[in-house]
């Protein structure tokens, strides 16, 4: 069927576009405005059975393949990736779209990914193609009301970023426990006295009270792009980002893995083949239903159904961002929380949202940025707030002088 519109139909291409998370951009993609969508990606099935929810087109696409990656995305107004994990296809899928010429989003959730992807910005700069990267959940809006927040304050010493993440989603592919795997693995990222340090991942447990049905939950410092990105945009002191995966039982088992080195990329001899560790744990964790005993799943999955709900336990999340600085000569901290019932909706929406911005010419700068570098925030926030609930909470923070 042929859309109608007084506008130019936008055109995107969705690398990636028929897994877990690309397809949740094609959604919203198609929710979000009359548009054209080229669903490209390795598995042209799954790719066509996509399209046609969205009267799109399907392209079979090898993002290790430049030559395959351009001709995906020719005619297309913004390209969007998918593919992860991203310490594996992020820089080369964004160098590829670069050559191509395309302006270009991702959810980027890696942070050596994304330190390799910023180092493209002059490339980029000379293309004349603008590129936002980690424009998902986590980072994503967790950055958008970073900077949110900053404007509002005097002076911020602190910005923390928090998630907590379902393991519980039957379509979840291994992209994304690859990606928990690596955020948990070794030594990681965080900038604490305006510097640069590593700690060990999944240190420092704190508690945070995210949105109901969330409420309290431990969380821990997690390898991600904040702490890697914030500071080069905002004068701060402190940047954090702390995660975990619910049932509680599936954090714990992470911390033993990484403790024994199990989610590293140390390689073994297996059969003649070397294959990865990490790779082996990817693989057993999503088979865990046909390892581990019904009685035990479901017993597992009944006690997070009762604390959060049906839905939301198997396929929500819940983020967070606190800033921390001084309004008028006051401490001041602002809370910005999110609880919602799709985690795929709450990467997958903000990536969209961002493209048709680009799109709509919103934004120009070219170049490789953060969220908290180049998206015009106020509006961003305003129309992700119709489809996304933000709760924010203000206190002041006062001394007890003794």
């Amino acid at each position: 069927m042929q859309k109608l519109s007084n506008k130019k139909i936008m055109k995107f291409c969705v690398l990636g576009g028929a897994g877990h998370i690309g397809s949740g951009i094609v959604r919203e993609l198609n929710n979000l405005c009359d548009c054209d969508i080229v669903v490209a990606d390795l598995n042209i099935q799954k790719a066509e059975n996509v399209a046609k929810m969205v009267d799109g087109e399907a392209i079979k696409v090898d993002v290790l393949e430049t030559g395959s990656v351009k001709e995906a995305v020719r005619g297309c107004d913004v390209v969007l990736s998918a593919v992860g994990p991203y310490y594996r296809f992020g820089k080369v899928v964004l160098k590829a779209v670069i050559e191509a010429g395309k302006p270009f989003v991702d959810v980027d959730d890696d942070y050596d990914a994304t330190k390799s992807c910023l180092e493209l910005s002059s490339e980029a700069e000379k293309a004349g193609v603008t590129a936002i990267i980690g424009l998902g959940a986590t980072p994503g809006i967790t950055n958008v009301l970073a900077r949110y927040g900053y404007e509002k304050m005097d002076s911020v010493d602190a910005i923390d970023t928090y998630w907590a993440w379902t393991s519980l989603d039957p379509t979840m592919g291994p992209a994304i426990i690859a990606h928990y795997f690596h955020a948990s693995d070794g030594m990681i990222p965080t900038y604490r006295d305006g510097k640069w340090i590593e700690v060990q991942a999944l240190s420092d447990a704190e508690i945070v009270e995210f949105p109901e049905p969330l409420g309290c939950i431990e969380v821990y410092n997690v390898g991600h792009p904040e702490p890697v990105t914030i500071p080069r945009y905002l004068k701060v002191n402190k940047v954090t980002n702390k995660g975990t995966v619910w049932p509680e039982i599936m954090a714990e088992l992470t911390k033993y893995f990484s403790t024994l080195g199990f989610t590293s990329l140390k390689k073994l001899n297996i059969g003649g083949v070397e294959i990865a560790v990490r790779d082996i744990m990817v693989t057993l964790t999503e088979h865990i239903p046909e390892i581990v005993p019904t009685e035990m799943i479901v017993k597992i999955t009944q006690e997070t159904v009762q604390r959060f709900g049906d839905q939301f336990a198997l396929y929500g999340v819940g983020i967070a961002t606190r800033v921390s600085g001084e309004v008028s000569g006051e401490k001041k901290e602002l809370f910005y929380g999110i609880a919602e019932v799709s985690a795929v909706k709450a990467t997958a929406l903000p990536a969209a949202l961002g493209a048709v911005m680009l799109a709509e010419g919103k934004i120009e700068k070219s170049g490789v940025y953060a969220p908290e570098g180049i998206i015009p925030t106020v509006e961003f926030l305003k129309r992700l707030s119709e489809h996304i609930k933000i709760m924010e909470v203000e206190k002041t923070v006062r001394e007890i002088k003794l």
